[in-house]
């Protein structure tokens, strides 16, 4: 029988990596994250407590859970805690031993990595530290076994084996001067290592002590996140003969999206469940509003949920991409979409758009839905409605779509009529100092695709984007732009709508304040756009107050077309 005690000791690297201890990195463990920072700062850590000399160093403590245990407490367990510093310096030891010519040093560091399965003896293979099975054939092939980390790699590598690879690369770098092995610091560092460095050890014989303190504690310079913790909860739930399908569920959404991106997901699939702003950490409202409230949920049934959510997500909106019958509405959608995923600062429509697509399923309608979430989102936004008005608007938005009988019942809820907001979207739209509002550059790119809508050649914007004021905000003394302009009328029109363009790199300082013609000749003979709402400028000879005037009252009026 196991220990249930939570037992707590100081050991040192040596004893932590010797035969007592086999470790496996359980299911519910996120990949291997560490970066180039963190991997050189360990490092550096280490080389300078040797140098200064320090009797010991302290490498962190390490939670661990009992798997199986022999009588002489020898065992396999399961890293809680620490994880990424254990596989880290494993791939320290690694790098050593296939730097280090000296065989006794590279036989006791392979020791502490892996033993190769002896027949005659009657000894299985023994692994140090068994990674997650997706990365466990390269981990074995290239840092287990002696030479792995001088053999060539693979291109086609999950984010955690390049993450691994990069941790080599840069171990094999502190050992060489040029190009010459610096071998005094490899046997110095081998030595303080296995015999300076140490650990304190938590080991706990239940998973529920080991779920406590995993949710408590944080790796070093990488805390756990709210899909850690949740996919923890969710796998702890599962019987051990499927555990393994859904934790590969689990991972392959985690390599697909990304942790941020997953983050975000699991963010969005609550406020669809609990149909109110968080108050709490997401893992807590996922425990104490979704999971209390459906017991059915947690564990298969919440990680088949979020993979539909995480298929639509990544196929809809990471990818934008639209596979109705028309392909004219397909390169809309994604203009749109991009246009929306991209510059709009919040993200509160994605979950409307999200749970839309998974309740009706329909290729069909999802670019028409698309376009009446967009103009609900960006009239608020132009309105001016705080965060807590916004989000209780899309609380509303989610609870229509749980009640729609129909496609046709959602899209003609009131909840989407812009029409009363006319007033406050014309005022504001029309404001003397729309350059400097939030929404100015998200207007000026929805106008500019609604010029291209039907050149059905998908279009989306990136890089530089400058909003350029045609009538310069410091006119030069005596030009041309005083003279057409009185001061009183630059200060009413220089910031306003009808006064502004789209230049797609960084504006020239040097052409900012000249004539009108020097500057359209500027902007077409250089190639400083490719925006549709600038181009239109051509048919203009002159730039006064009328034709100022004209422009904005035909762009205001666009606008109003579209959002009231």
């Amino acid at each position: 029988m196991l220990d249930t005690k939570i037992e707590a000791k100081e050991i040192l690297f040596k004893d932590l990596f010797g035969s007592r201890f086999a470790f496996k990195i359980p299911g519910y463990q996120r990949q291997y994250s560490w970066e180039k920072d963190q991997q050189d700062q360990l490092f550096e850590d280490i080389k300078e407590a040797m140098n200064d000399e320090e009797d010991s160093y302290f490498l962190g403590s390490v939670i661990l859970q009992v798997i199986s245990q022999k009588s002489d407490e020898s065992g396999v367990y399961d890293v809680v805690d620490g994880q990424q510093r254990i596989t880290t310096l494993t791939i320290l030891l690694a790098v050593m031993r296939d730097l280090v010519s000296v065989p006794g040093a590279k036989r006791v560091l392979q020791s502490k990595m892996y033993q190769e399965a002896n027949p005659y003896e009657d000894k299985p293979e023994t692994v140090r530290l068994r990674v997650r099975d997706r990365d466990y054939s390269f981990f074995k092939k290239h840092i287990l076994e002696e030479g792995g980390t001088l053999l060539q790699m693979d291109k086609n590598l999950t984010e955690s084996q390049q993450r691994m690879k990069q941790a080599i690369t840069i171990f094999q770098s502190k050992f060489y001067n040029s190009s010459e092995l610096n071998e005094e610091l490899l046997d110095k560092m081998i030595q303080f290592i296995l015999n300076r460095c140490m650990f304190v050890y938590v080991k706990t014989g239940t998973f529920t002590s080991a779920f406590r303190l995993f949710s408590i504690l944080n790796d070093r310079g990488m805390p756990l996140s709210n899909a850690d913790l949740l996919k923890s909860a969710n796998l702890g739930e599962i019987a051990d003969t499927e555990l393994n399908h859904y934790q590969n569920l689990w991972e392959t959404m985690e390599e697909e999206l990304g942790r941020e991106e997953l983050e975000k997901l699991l963010a969005f699939i609550r406020l669809i469940y609990v149909k109110e702003k968080a108050k709490k950490t997401i893992q807590e409202e996922y425990e104490q509003k979704v999971f209390s409230q459906h017991p059915g949920l947690k564990g298969k049934k919440f990680i088949e949920y979020v993979k539909g959510f995480s298929a639509i997500y990544t196929d809809k909106i990471l990818n934008a991409e639209l596979r109705s019958s028309n392909t004219e509405t397909n390169v809309q959608y994604y203009g749109l979409l991009t246009l929306m995923r991209d510059f709009i600062p919040t993200a509160d429509w994605v979950p409307v758009f999200i749970h839309f697509m998974k309740t009706f399923n329909d290729e069909e309608v999802a670019y028409s839905f698309l376009q009446v979430l967009e103009k609900k989102f960006v009239s608020s936004w132009i309105k001016g409605i705080t965060p807590t008005a916004r989000i209780t608007e899309t609380v509303k938005m989610i609870q229509v779509i749980d009640q729609a009988q129909s496609v046709g019942e959602v899209l003609n809820d009131t909840i989407f009529d812009t029409t009363k907001d006319h007033e406050a979207v014309q005022f504001n739209i029309n404001a003397y100092d729309f350059y400097k509002k939030k929404f100015a550059k998200y207007l000026l790119l929805r106008l500019d695709i609604s010029l291209s809508e039907n050149s059905n050649i998908r279009k989306a914007y990136a890089g530089v984007i400058s909003v350029e004021h045609i009538l310069p905000q410091n006119p030069p003394k005596g030009s041309k732009w005083e003279q057409g302009f009185t001061e009183a009328e630059r200060k009413n029109w220089t910031h306003k709508l009808g006064n502004l363009v789209l230049l797609s790199r960084k504006k020239n300082s040097s052409a900012n304040n000249r004539e009108f013609h020097i500057k359209l000749e500027r902007y077409f003979a250089n190639g400083m756009t490719d925006f549709e709402l600038t181009k239109e400028l051509k048919t203009f000879h002159q730039w006064t107050v009328d034709e100022c005037e004209g422009r904005h009252q035909s762009l205001v009026d666009k606008l109003l077309h579209l959002y009231t």
